[in-house]
């Protein structure tokens, strides 16, 4: 394998190691319900969004995930979808 063919392994092993949500990569804005509702398996809505940080943490959300919980402007949330807006940024 040439030095070119190298750079490339590695920076596709970078990229794997480092995608926090599967294949989202650096973009929240990929993720669906399906995948947010992993890390709300038993939130009862309507929610503080201290509630809501703190079960999305309790079930390993990646930190991205959690810090756009943590720095939305949303008090409170009324269900699962609210929640992927924010996520995403779209809140």
């Amino acid at each position: 394998m040439g030095k070119e063919g190298f750079k490339v392994l590695q920076k596709a092993k970078w990229e794997e190691k480092n995608m926090g949500l599967g294949n989202l990569g650096d973009s929240l804005s990929n993720l669906d319900l399906q995948q947010l509702t992993q890390y709300l398996p038993d939130m009862d809505f309507p929610a503080s969004k201290d509630e809501v940080v703190s079960e999305v943490q309790n079930n390993g959300a990646p930190q991205e995930v959690i810090d756009q919980l943590k720095n939305s402007s949303n008090d409170s949330f009324n269900n699962a979808n609210e929640v992927l807006e924010t996520v995403r940024g779209n809140r």
